[in-house]
């Protein structure tokens, strides 16, 4: 049979869906004849269908390097799109613009790819000039996601309306509607839209993958598992659901099928940051903590810390992964994101300090004045948020440069490591004053924090007032506000409703003075508070604490621990959100331990 007829039997069997058999029948073709450049690219295709992604690349490249061939280029960032490597598509899809391969269809994915990469006015731009031409419903979805991102949900909602008024029954349309409406938190209409997407068109992973998301979060997770099964039946390689599914298997704390899934999606995209933060989450949990802190280096592959500083590429250069830190770098520790994990990850400074000698710390301004009188001798070494990652010349003047949760990585490898966690004293002007606030109060002082603000989990951390209205009924205990935040008529409202007593201390400024506030924490008896940053401020001045632990979300790594406790902080124990809506008897409980 001559080499032609093969290759055709070959591509037949493609057709009928027999990938393996056609990929055997045109390697071996293809491997006596290499310089066969239509066999080559049909032989990529074949391989990206099996989700041999590498080999595919590779041929790709080949071809593109070779003769500049345009079907390649477009397969090839579609690829790229497919495994989020999105700078590499759009590097590819500007390459086709500019040799004049361009259309309709490669402009959207422009579009596209520039608002997965956080470009949003540069997506906007397009596809405003795009619908100008016409009502392309693939421009406006992406123009409304835009929108969606940045938070404008008016603008977003009044889009995908608008596209809709074209085509009611969009699956597409329908479906960023409900992902609107599920950011917005309306479980009710962002479930009603993700449905009628998925019945319209049950075949798309997309919205497929939306749906499960949606119910995951919503702790709907058998329906939430099965539907990511389902997707994984239309595109078996794809390493987001398969990740995804992990997440779900992860919350519901079946590990080892999380871990399973973790460890194949990695085989698949071995560069996603999203893959590896879960996986080291896993292990973080199981106290598996060397390999844990291994895999937690992956989130800085994510995106959320690439966007706030200007010199990131020169941060991304001086970024450290090394297994060992010697005693005379220079070393810039730049904080983690969030108040509450700058201090968390804290407790690991005084072990930074004793092993090397010229350190600098970044931090947020409000946190500088407990940090530089917590660690006296080494005050000089806390600057403010920016200071010097702002500043390229003052940058290039460190060797190494960490984020604080990567320390876990050198200093908290082993259950014995977690000692020094009690680590923040506030000076004692401000002891003195929160001291001489608290003494005109008679009995137990026992402060509340009920909220978390500005995060994607905020919802399934956050409680009501109401949700603590049985302990206001404990005898001889004031109860003391200390939530962050425009809570004023909330507490009016409570206090009128229930004929409660919560007491607000008008000097105190929750949101920025965080000296007097942990004073005020180090004087009270009892601090009762959901995962957020008073909640890590109270554990690390060694406040006797309960904390409600978040609802259905287990990426909380620190409050997911055994035995109610966390090794982070010594004074804290862990309840869930039903014991503090039972009763009062638990206060007494604590209190007495």
């Amino acid at each position: 049979m001559r080499d032609v007829d093969k290759i055709n039997n070959a591509l037949k069997e493609f057709s009928l869906g027999n990938k393996n058999e056609a990929y055997k029948k045109l390697k071996k073709i293809f491997n006596k004849n290499r310089n066969n450049h239509q066999l080559r690219y049909n032989l990529a295709v074949i391989e990206q269908s099996l989700g041999l992604y590498e080999a595919a690349k590779q041929n790709y490249n080949f071809l593109i390097k070779n003769n500049n061939n345009y079907k390649a280029i477009i397969n090839l960032y579609i690829l790229y799109i497919k495994e989020s490597n999105y700078i590499y598509a759009l590097n590819l899809i500007n390459k086709l613009i500019n040799d004049n391969y361009s259309n309709e269809s490669i402009i959207k994915d422009k579009a596209f790819v520039l608002y997965k990469l956080k470009k949003y006015n540069d997506s906007i731009q397009i596809c405003e000039k795009s619908l100008k031409k016409n009502n392309n419903l693939d421009f406006y979805n992406i123009l409304g996601l835009n929108y969606l991102s940045k938070k404008d949900f008016d603008k977003s909602e009044e889009i995908f309306k608008k596209a809709l008024e074209f085509e009611k029954n969009n699956a597409s349309i329908l479906n960023s509607l409900g992902r609107l409406y599920h950011e917005k938190r309306d479980s009710k209409n962002a479930e009603m839209f993700l449905v009628r997407a998925f019945k319209i068109n049950n075949n798309s992973y997309e919205i497929i993958n939306n749906l499960a998301g949606f119910y995951r979060e919503e702790g709907k997770y058998s329906k939430s598992i099965e539907l990511y099964n389902k997707a994984l039946s239309f595109d078996p390689n794809n390493a987001t659901i398969i990740n995804n599914l992990a997440k779900a298997y992860f919350d519901i704390g079946e590990l080892k099928i999380a871990e399973k899934y973790c460890l194949e999606a990695l085989k698949i995209n071995s560069n996603d940051g999203n893959i590896q933060k879960i996986l080291s989450l896993i292990y973080l949990r199981q106290q598996n903590y060397k390999v844990g802190w291994h895999y937690f280096d992956g989130r800085l592959n994510l995106s959320d810390f690439v966007e706030k500083n200007s010199s990131i590429n020169l941060i991304r250069k001086k970024l450290f992964f090394g297994n060992k830190l010697k005693k005379d770098s220079k070393i810039l520790v730049l904080r983690e994101q969030g108040v509450g994990d700058e201090i968390l990850y804290g407790t690991m400074y005084r072990d930074l300090f004793d092993k090397c000698e010229n350190v600098t710390i970044e931090c947020d301004k409000r946190l500088k004045n407990l940090f530089c009188n917590s660690f006296p001798e080494y005050k000089n070494s806390f600057v403010n948020l920016g200071e010097i990652s702002n500043d390229k010349n003052l940058l290039s003047n460190y060797e190494i440069v960490l984020y604080a949760g990567s320390l876990g990585k050198y200093f908290r490898t082993k259950s014995a490591h977690f000692e020094n966690n009690n680590y923040l004293y506030p000076d004692e002007n401000s002891l003195n004053k929160a001291k001489e606030k608290l003494k005109s109060l008679n009995g137990i002082n026992i402060g509340i924090s009920w909220k978390s603000f500005k995060n994607r989990y905020s919802n399934e951390k956050s409680l009501t007032l109401k949700d603590f209205s049985k302990i206001f009924d404990s005898k001889n205990c004031n109860f003391i506000n200390l939530q962050y935040g425009d809570v004023k008529n909330e507490i009016s409202d409570f206090n009128k409703k229930f004929k409660k007593n919560l007491i607000t201390f008008n000097d105190l400024d929750i949101t920025n003075d965080f000296d007097y506030l942990a004073s005020l924490l180090s004087n009270l008896d009892l601090f009762i508070s959901v995962s957020n940053s008073t909640a890590h401020l109270a554990g690390s001045l060694g406040v006797k604490t309960l904390l409600i632990k978040p609802e259905n979300h287990a990426i909380f790594h620190y409050w997911n621990q055994p035995n109610n406790r966390t090794p982070w902080y010594k004074t804290i124990k862990i309840i869930d959100k039903k014991s503090i809506m039972k009763d009062s008897a638990l206060i007494k409980m604590y209190l007495s331990t």
